[in-house]
């Protein structure tokens, strides 16, 4: 089932980040149901209502949802983990008991590190334009 624009989840990531880009690229691959609405952090200026300075942005990976709810960081890779079929079952182990403070840790980690992540990967900062809705 296709979700309309408005039922889908807005994922802000770094398009001037290898591993982010790459990231944004996999989920595409995984979002048969269109659940997603990929979004260049960079461009969310008048685009996504109420965002986060650029500052605030940069620092973690925001979802937001056609209601106004933002997740950051861990959790916001849990909301994307539920909402894409074939991942759901990842996010419904990250909702076990105890795997909770598990989940910022192991995305602070990856997150902190991921410029470094993408010059050891060799992935280069290629942007995807799905900003528009795509």
């Amino acid at each position: 089932m296709t979700q309309t624009d408005d039922d889908r989840l807005t994922v802000l990531y770094d398009a001037d980040c290898g591993f982010c880009t790459h990231s944004a690229r996999v989920l595409l691959r995984l979002d048969q149901g269109r659940a997603l609405r990929l979004l260049p952090l960079q461009r969310t200026a008048g685009v996504v209502p109420d965002a986060p300075s650029a500052e605030t942005l940069m620092a973690s990976m925001h979802v937001v949802d056609r209601d106004g709810r933002w997740s950051v960081g861990g959790a916001a890779w849990m909301r994307v983990l539920d909402r894409i079929a074939i991942t759901r079952p990842l996010a419904a182990v990250g909702r076990l008991p105890g795997m909770g403070r598990l989940v910022e840790p192991a995305y602070r980690l990856i997150a902190d590190h991921r410029h470094g992540l993408s010059r050891l990967l060799g992935m280069d900062t290629c942007r995807i334009d799905r900003g528009t809705g795509g």
